[in-house]
């Protein structure tokens, strides 16, 4: 019986990291993938964990036709899929590696945990969620879901516009509820109060920010600002929808503004997911929920490895998409 494990490790140089990976790993750890940037060098390795010595486990060179088919197959869906080169080969390498000869949608999956991070959102978040993003994301969509399905009865999510330019925003959501209205911060200095004043009751807030541009310097300084002056965490909304290199800026730009999850939205009206999701595996980004339905009662799922996977195989039930949305 074998077990595969999964890691990644951090360091400051690509040495320090392959030093922590082969002092827990030893030398049989396979390199997934690395990323060095900013002072910071990461590196996602694996190890093939047997148990038992009834059969030896065959060398790599006997199933190297499957690793090169399952490898070609993998290739051949994220290519199709509009995946950069760079992303092809480092999800199709760790599935062949980790997936060979399992069928298509179980090795992708095990190629994509080797490059992705997720990080669902839950209940009971530590501080309130202040949703960033440019404009037509699908912020405010995403704040009602936040507020309507994973609030936990005993701990609810307040959803909270904070429509600084009067542009209607407040309304949408409150219509999104079904509500009459929602709590409106009108100014910076308003929606401090009302995350100091959760803070000092122990809720929590989804608050549905005024949309930013990541292209605008000066607007991205006043997302900084913003974020700054509130106990909450920035979550990234990015629309799937996109041309790939322009997802990849913009997730980016917010990533280095202290955003670290991202919500990825309209995933429901693109055919081709993977320029999508290979934006995010470079911005360094963990994905929390994924956007698969424009309909409120459709909820967000929380990401994983095999619902991206599902994603990118043809065929996928939508009811198996959606199966967990919260």
């Amino acid at each position: 019986t074998t077990t595969m494990k999964m890691k990644m490790f951090v360091g400051k140089t690509v040495e320090e990291a392959m030093a922590m990976v082969r002092a827990e790993m030893g030398a049989d750890a396979v390199i997934l993938s690395t990323r060095d940037e900013d002072g910071r060098v990461e590196i996602r390795a694996a190890i093939e964990r047997s148990f038992g010595h009834k059969f030896a486990a065959p060398k790599f060179s006997e199933v190297r036709p499957m690793f090169d088919e399952t490898r070609s197959q993998l290739s051949s869906s994220l290519r199709w899929h509009g995946a950069p080169d760079g992303f092809v080969h480092m999800v199709a390498e760790a599935g062949g590696r980790l997936g060979a000869g399992l069928e298509t949608l179980g090795s992708l999956s095990a190629g994509l945990e080797g490059v992705l991070t997720f990080n669902p959102l839950s209940p009971h978040q530590e501080k309130s969620i202040l949703l960033v993003g440019p404009h037509g994301s699908g912020k405010t969509t995403a704040a009602a879901k936040i507020a309507m399905k994973l609030s936990d009865r005993n701990d609810p999510i307040e959803a909270v516009a904070a429509d600084f330019d009067c542009s209607g925003q407040a309304a949408r959501l409150a219509a999104l509820m079904l509500k009459v209205s929602v709590t409106n911060a009108i100014t910076h200095d308003h929606l401090v109060r009302l995350v100091r004043e959760a803070d000092g009751k122990r809720r929590r807030l989804v608050i549905d920010a005024p949309p930013f541009n990541p292209l605008d310097a000066a607007d991205m300084k006043r997302c900084s600002d913003l974020i700054s002056r509130l106990n909450v965490e920035p979550v990234l909304v990015l629309a799937a929808d996109g041309h790939p290199m322009d997802l990849e800026d913009n997730a980016r730009a917010f990533a280095a503004v202290g955003c670290r999850r991202v919500i990825l939205t309209r995933l429901d009206a693109v055919r081709r997911r993977g320029g999508a999701i290979a934006a995010i595996s470079s911005s360094r980004l963990s994905i929390a929920q994924l956007g698969l339905t424009p309909s409120v009662g459709g909820g967000l799922v929380p990401a994983s490895a095999m619902r991206i996977a599902q994603l990118l195989v043809a065929g996928s039930p939508e009811a198996e998409l959606l199966k967990g949305a919260a």
